[in-house]
Parts: C-alpha cells; structure tokens; sequence
C-alpha cells in the first residue's frame, strides 16, 4: 500500500514539476480534485519525495567572519547577510550554509549529535550531502511531547538521517522534567543512559544558540519554561543556552536549578566534542552567541552580520572593562 502512494506521489510529481503540467491538468488526467493533487504535491515535498534546490551565491560577510576567527580563535565561521525585515529569509541563508559546511566535516565522522530548534529544523530540511556519509545522527537532548516540529527532536533526527545512511537514534524522553528526583530516575533508564552515552561520542555536534528572550526562545515556545521561570534566570545574569544547559555572559554554567531537571547531554561533554557546529540568527541572539564563545563551546559558528556586529562590540565592551579592573 505505502509502495502504490509513493507511486501516485512520485507521479504527479513529475507531471507538475518535470513535464510542467498544471495541477487542474494533473487533476483531470488522473480523476481527481485539484485541491487533492495540491495536498499530494505538499505531502511529496514532506516525505522528501521531490526536494527543491534554489542555486544561489550566499551573500558572506569576509571581514566580520575574519574578525571572529581571530577574536575567538574559532575553526571555521560564516557570517550571511541579514536580510532586513525578512528573519526567515535569514535563517534560511544560514541553514544553507551551515548545511554546506556540515557536509565537509561529516567525511571522517560516524557519528552526528544534534540539537533541536527553529535554526536546526531549517538545516535538517536543507542539508544535501555530496554523498551518503556512513553516519548516524544522535539526539543530545530531549524534547518528546511537542506538536511543533522545530522541536521535535525525534522529526529532525529522522530527516538528517534520510540524508544520510538512514540510521539514528531518537531520546524518548522529555527535556525538562518537575523534580531532579524524576530527572535521576530517567537518567538511569536503560535505553535514555545509553542514548546520552553515544551522544557524548559524537564526531560533530549541530547545535542552536538559545537566548534568554521569550520572543526567540523554543524552551518558552516548548512550554518547558513559564515567564516566572524565565525572568528569575535572567535576573540571575543568565544570557543563553546549548542543548537547554544555560551559561552566562563569560559563559560559565549557571541556572543549577533547571539544569538538574534537565534530560540532555551535559556541558563538558559538549566541550569534548571534536567539531561543535553553532548557528543561531539574529540581533536578540548576540549575547547568547558571546557567551557560548567564551565559554569555548564551539569550534564552528554560523551567524548574521547583524548578530556578529553586535557580539564583537559587545566583546570589545568585555575587553575594555576587564582591563580597566585590573
């Protein structure tokens, strides 16, 4: 049965997009509605049944991606320009990129852990390796119980790895749970400690960079933070997170008490990963971006010009004070 619905999806794939018919026509050839083949295109486009490229040159900012390498001492960075009043437009661009430079890291790798967010949702969508790198894709962190797909983690799991050898491995568990008595509990399960192990083995991580601001935050879109929550760890100096582990402005761990009800792979084994791939978008993203620079959880970033504008300035900021306090 799935084999004849992929048939039929395949089908009218072609017809619309290879032979240019329209959808009335595809609909009148095969006896059914036009809003049908409309639902049938969209569900192809889902599946990966037809995937749609659009070749463009990525508009990069050298000097600013220059500036940060040296600053941070980072591996690799690409800064894409922002794209004034259009922030999906923007995070697209980065997905592309970010998408081509986790193609370069991934030929020697076997093992690809991955986060989940607005930022990695556009990758997983985008990414189309060279070829099929023998490669399995780990979850880092939890994330079960949610309708929206950025944060299913399991969903983007599943799609980098149709990208690849198909393998993955999904962490059926929640992020953030109400007690650290029901966090240790399922840290010990079984097939989570397991999960989580693996995941600390990863060759590359691919992570987004949460901030401390409800309008850009998935943990507030999740419904695993409420405003209280968050404005206690803001007063608290907190400015972000990776893999829901938050940090402050020089990046060292901070927020102990969400952190111990926390379903996912922890700070130093981040850290211990070979090539941690950031990306983030975004103005209301710079000081989470800073922090995670200094804390020296990243080896690659992938950024807006206006969110690396504003992270060096706010570096240089750091800089002058800490020399004026010695």
């Amino acid at each position: 049965m799935k084999h004849e619905r992929d048939t039929l999806l395949a089908e009218i794939a072609r017809r619309y997009y290879l032979r240019d018919q329209s959808q009335q026509e595809i609909a009148d050839e095969l006896d059914l509605s036009r809003s049908n083949i409309s639902r049938l295109l969209k569900e192809a486009r889902q599946r990966g049944i037809v995937e749609i490229f659009i070749h463009h040159a990525l508009e990069r900012d050298s000097q600013l991606e220059r500036q940060l390498i040296d600053r941070f001492g980072l591996r690799e960075v690409g800064v894409v320009q922002t794209i004034p009043a259009d922030f999906q437009a923007t995070i697209d661009q980065a997905a592309t990129l970010a998408s081509q430079l986790l193609d370069t890291f991934l030929a020697n790798a076997r093992l690809l852990g991955i986060a989940w967010g607005t930022t990695i949702y556009a990758i997983a969508h985008t990414f189309t390796p060279r070829r099929r790198y023998d490669v399995e894709v780990v979850q880092m962190m939890g994330g079960v119980g949610s309708s929206d797909p950025t944060i299913d983690g399991p969903a983007v799991a599943q799609r980098l790895a149709q990208a690849l050898t198909g393998r993955y491995r999904y962490l059926h568990a929640p992020l953030i749970v109400d007690t650290p008595t029901i966090a240790q509990a399922l840290l010990a399960e079984r097939n989570i400690a397991e999960t989580l192990s693996i995941a600390a083995q990863a060759d590359v991580a691919l992570v987004g960079i949460g901030a401390v601001e409800p309008s850009v935050s998935s943990l507030m879109r999740a419904g695993y933070l409420q405003m209280e929550e968050f404005r206690a760890i803001q007063a608290a100096g907190v400015v972000g997170d990776i893999c829901a582990r938050h940090f402050d402005i020089m990046g060292q761990p901070a927020a102990r008490e969400i952190d111990e009800r926390l379903i996912s792979i922890s700070v130093d084994k981040i850290a211990n990963i070979p090539v941690v791939i950031g990306v983030a978008c975004g103005a209301a993203k710079a000081r989470a971006i800073l922090g995670a620079l200094n804390g020296g959880y990243l080896d690659v970033l992938i950024i807006d010009s206006d969110a690396a504008e504003i992270v060096l300035e706010l570096a240089k900021a750091i800089d002058v004070s800490v020399r004026h306090a010695s």
